[in-house]
């Protein structure tokens, strides 16, 4: 069986407290994949000198070798393209991109480099995954290198329609770059469909069953909507914690209602609509007052960005605001936590809460939802709100309330849907839910997508996620 090389721009703490997203995926990934693997990206780290050599580091069943970046390459690559120019403009906030092509020669730099680095540590029969838009140029150097092994990209952001492709600089140089990918993996359909017609637009290209011939290369394009370890969140879910099953020094988790929301702090999440929902709830359901509250977990990320410090100014006032309205002396209505929880302990304040209340504005996927879903009491389940511009919104038609997050009066009656719910229907709503993640679960993924990436290449040898 070959190797499994996993490339992403960072590589998790072997102790994080992070406990979703790409970086949850990846470990279990490689921790079920029976042979040697490894994980490969930035540290972290940014010293003054170009890094010459890589950091390695041996865990359960995977290596990490890691690389520093200098304050330059972080700066220009990191918060410049890929973060100021890219993901703005993948999230449809066009508003907030900003280009500079210092930043953008940055980008493609680092990626050249990060080509060089896997060139010294690739066997001749490796399988190489990439992951995310800081990486699209990567299988471009490689290709340069003369590395042949099969690499395959999935991309965890939404991709832009064509119109908003097009607002881009330079979005023609590096979109011919992801048919240097044996299979480029989305997220969604609706992904799918606009990375095509962008393809057909400012290359003349069709996909024929998704599959794209350029230059010699046939590239499969394909959604592979990522997913979770139901199991895994729901051992931690049940775990005892620093509160145990004893509220009393914990009154946001004691006998009145709870909503409960956790993400990254980040424009993309819509955390101010949020707000303004619940405080949309406490005015048009004034019974509410006293029972429920609103626990909004948001760490902070990405803190060289100006508007990611201007999102973090706005929640502080709005919460001081809702809170001046209308709290008492003996309730709190929101509780804004800027800092990361311990997963065990998030895992069982999601266990806890009635409400799960994702809404962000635009998401490729947005784990943190499933994760909610699975951590529930089969028995007295909360509910799902979520936001239809996510990726899981088309998973989930049938057991969540698909909420448009921009619609705050809307939001906040489907928040009272949610709080004065029939047993029967929360339980009604949760086994469907669980059924689909327990059918599409992160394992599936991994499979489907490897197993796709072997195919391209008529490759006998299938990677296995079976233990």
């Amino acid at each position: 069986m070959s190797r499994i090389i996993v490339v992403s721009i960072r590589v998790a703490q072997q102790k994080s407290i992070a406990t979703g997203g790409l970086a949850v995926a990846i470990e279990c990934m490689l921790n079920a994949h029976q042979q040697e693997g490894i994980w490969l990206g930035w540290s972290g780290e940014q010293c003054a000198q170009p890094c010459t050599e890589l950091h390695v580091e041996h865990r359960d069943h995977y290596s990490t070798m890691t690389f520093s970046l200098t304050p330059e390459q972080h700066q220009q690559f990191y918060c410049g393209y890929a973060n100021n120019c890219l993901w703005p403009a993948f999230h449809q906030r066009i508003d907030l991109m900003t280009f500079n092509s210092h930043e953008y020669q940055q980008y493609l730099a680092v990626n050249e480099q990060i080509a060089h680095y896997l060139s010294t540590i690739l066997r001749p029969d490796d399988i190489v995954w990439v992951q995310d838009y800081h990486l699209i140029p990567l299988a471009h150097y490689c290709r340069k290198l003369g590395l042949n092994q099969p690499i395959g990209f999935f991309l965890h952001t939404p991709f832009p329609n064509p119109d908003a492709l097009a607002t881009i600089p330079r979005h023609q140089s590096w979109l011919p770059y992801l048919l240097d990918y044996e299979v480029v993996g989305l997220q969604s359909t609706p992904d799918f469909l606009n990375l095509s017609n962008s393809l057909t637009k400012v290359l003349g290209l069709s996909a024929n069953e998704g599959r794209i011939t350029y230059k010699n290369r046939t590239t499969l394009i394909k959604s592979y909507p990522i997913s979770i370890a139901p199991e895994l969140i729901q051992s931690m879910a049940t775990m005892p914690t620093p509160f145990g099953s004893d509220t009393s020094d914990y009154p946001i988790l004691g006998d009145g209602q709870l909503i409960v929301s956790a993400d990254r702090l980040d424009y993309s999440k819509g955390l101010p609509k949020r707000f303004e929902s619940f405080n949309t709830l406490l005015e048009h359901f004034p019974t509410l007052k006293e029972s429920v509250n609103y626990l909004q977990i948001a760490p902070s990320t990405r803190e060289g960005i100006e508007s990611y410090q201007q999102q973090q100014n706005e929640l502080e006032s709005l919460a001081g605001q809702i809170n001046g309205k209308h709290a008492s002396f003996n309730w709190v209505p929101l509780i804004y936590l800027n800092r990361a929880v311990a997963p065990v302990m998030l895992m069982s304040i999601f266990r806890k809460a009635h409400v799960g209340f994702i809404a962000p504005l635009r998401d490729g996927m947005n784990l943190v939802a499933k994760e909610y879903v699975a951590a529930q009491d089969a028995a007295d389940p909360g509910v799902l709100v979520l936001s239809e511009f996510t990726g899981a919104a088309s998973e989930f038609q049938e057991g969540a309330l698909l909420v448009n997050p921009y619609d705050t009066e809307a939001t906040a009656q489907a928040l009272y849907r949610a709080l004065t719910m029939s047993l029967a229907e929360r339980q009604a709503r949760h086994q469907a839910l669980m059924a689909h993640l327990e059918e599409f679960d992160l394992k599936r993924w991994c499979f489907s997508f490897l197993s796709d990436l072997n195919a391209v290449l008529e490759t006998e040898a299938t990677p296995s996620l079976q233990n």
